[in-house]
């Protein structure tokens, strides 16, 4: 007899499922992220070039405009230049800077109200670009509108107004045009591109980009 007391049947050995093999050791390396997209999500900031041809193409615009508005001031006698051949022309400084006057707000309206009202002008809607606040994307307001033209667009206007005005004019043309190149400047230098007009307006322009894949 058994004295440890046993029934003389054993319990059924449960197998033991080995262990999972751990996976072999690799120098490969996981591929990289993808970039990160510079601007908000979907956007890039817009760059130098893109703005600088639409801008071109809303001066060409403002410009047919100016054409037609000072045809028809000059229909109703504001004319710059007056006189004929027989007793010879005499220049009208009055008239020309009524009508520069007429010009500068012909281009404040035009800059103003699309981008406060369209999110960017026609020239920037060719090129796939917007304006915005630059802290949260939202539409301009007016006050900021006018500020980013009074900034950015009326040194130009102004001197094309005084353009005839001898030594005056040619003074503020080339002001205007050191500004203009400060403003690119400022713009190309910034890593979010905002030019001098940009952040004294607190505005952002960016282009849309193409998702991937």
């Amino acid at each position: 007899m058994d004295q440890s007391g046993s029934t003389g049947s054993e319990a059924p050995q449960v197998p033991q499922t080995p262990a999972p093999a751990e996976p072999a050791p690799t120098t490969q390396w996981a591929p990289p992220p993808p970039p990160v997209q510079a601007g908000p999500a979907g956007f890039v900031y817009a760059d130098v070039p893109n703005r600088a041809i639409a801008y071109i193409l809303d001066a060409i615009l403002i410009g047919i405009v100016n054409i037609i508005a000072f045809a028809i001031l000059a229909g109703v006698g504001l004319s710059i230049v007056s006189g004929d051949i027989a007793t010879g022309f005499e220049y009208n400084y009055v008239a020309s800077l009524i009508l520069g006057l007429v010009g500068l707000l012909i281009s404040a309206a035009y800059f103003v109200y699309t981008w406060t009202a369209m999110r960017g002008t026609l020239g920037m809607k060719v090129l796939g670009m917007q304006i915005g606040n630059a802290g949260d994307g939202k539409t301009l307001t007016t006050n900021q509108g006018i500020r980013r033209w009074g900034i950015m667009v009326a040194p130009s206007v102004l001197a094309q107004a005084f353009q005839p005005l001898p030594a005056i004019g040619l003074l503020l043309s080339l002001a205007a045009f050191a500004w203009f190149i400060f403003l690119l400047y400022t713009t190309w230098k910034s890593p979010t591109k905002q030019g001098f007009h940009d952040v004294f307006a607190n505005t952002m322009v960016v282009k849309a980009t193409r998702a991937a894949g």
